[in-house]
């Protein structure tokens, strides 16, 4: 399998920023250090990558956000927008138009009359705003979030062929789990590494994968949040199991030295789609840490979306690392 190419977090005061290997960038508004305080309302904003890439502000609320909201960039009104199901999403020219005044101003305050909401930090944002201006080739052009100029608005980089995880697997609906004999769970402990590490109050966990195959989720430590799975895939069907390692084009985020089995945290099995996901949590509020998504294609695990968030500083959505199309 081809490792895929993971784009890279950066960090600039209180933003952090992630393009994907399909030029589209993302930044999100993170919790000034030190303050202690958590926000209730998530900045997020997307730029796709290419010429025509459309840009998406999102707020995103922790709890209740609802009706009508002020968006106050110092003490100015930008826009009075409508809380759908704690989400505010604006798109096109005037979230293009919203994301280059913040760019441009010291202060961000959402109210709703005359209360306040909460005032997500800019610190960072233009420098923010500036690397994704960079990284998509738009920095000089009408179209820039940032670096603006006389350039063409439609000036960007190409967009890069879309990576196709070819699927040979057909998805088979996820029925009664395969059954493993005593011996066959210990032989499967040895392989994964995990002899005794943890009792049969975590048991194997077992999913059809398709005609031939078994997958067998075994697992090895449990914290307060998170818990730890080495992932088998098994053949030969009951009485009769066989088992190897799985193979993954790129690793989970908390798998351990090389040449360690690798390790799925709090993993999930979607047979409709015939997916695998990690999501490995840094700490229990989930806003750090990595997470990951699988497609099961007859011979392995192929990722078809990546993402992190290396600081522990309020941001429950994180940027996207990776994506692939499915074929």
């Amino acid at each position: 399998m081809t490792e895929p190419a993971l784009g890279r977090i950066q960090i600039f005061d209180d933003w952090a920023v992630a393009c994907d290997n399909r030029l589209s960038c993302s930044a999100v508004s993170l919790v000034p250090e030190g303050s202690g305080t958590a926000y209730t309302v998530l900045v997020s904003i997307q730029r796709h990558g290419g010429p025509a890439g459309e840009g998406v502000l999102r707020l995103i609320g922790a709890d209740q956000l609802r009706g009508k909201i002020d968006m106050m960039a110092d003490s100015r009104l930008l826009a009075r927008v409508t809380a759908a199901r704690d989400v505010i999403e604006l798109t096109g020219a005037q979230a293009l138009t919203i994301v280059r005044a913040l760019g441009s101003s010291y202060a961000f305050e959402l109210r709703e009359k005359k209360a306040l909401i909460d005032a997500p930090s800019l610190r960072g944002l233009p420098a923010a705003l500036r690397y994704m201006d960079e990284q998509q080739g738009r920095v000089g052009s009408q179209g820039a979030l940032a670096a603006l100029g006389d350039g063409p608005v439609d000036l960007a980089k190409p967009l890069p062929p879309d990576p196709v995880v070819a699927v040979d697997a057909v998805p088979v609906p996820d029925g009664t789990p395969p059954a493993l004999t005593p011996e066959e769970q210990a032989a499967a402990r040895r392989l994964a590494v995990c002899e005794g590490r943890l009792d049969n109050a975590h048991p194997f966990e077992t999913h059809v994968l398709d005609a031939q195959h078994a997958l067998v989720l075994l697992p090895c430590n449990a914290g307060a949040y998170n818990i730890s799975a080495v992932p088998l895939v098994a053949t030969g069907g009951t009485g009769q199991w066989q088992f190897k390692v799985a193979r993954f084009d790129h690793v989970p985020g908390f798998t351990g030295d090389p040449g360690t089995p690798p390790v799925i945290v709090n993993a999930r099995w979607n047979p409709e789609r015939g997916e695998l996901s990690s999501f490995a949590k840094g700490r229990g509020l989930g806003d750090c840490g990595t997470a990951e998504t699988y497609k099961w294609d007859g011979t392995g695990f192929r990722l078809t979306e990546a993402r992190s968030m290396p600081v522990c500083r309020g941001a429950w959505e994180w940027p996207v690392l990776y994506s692939a199309a499915q074929g």
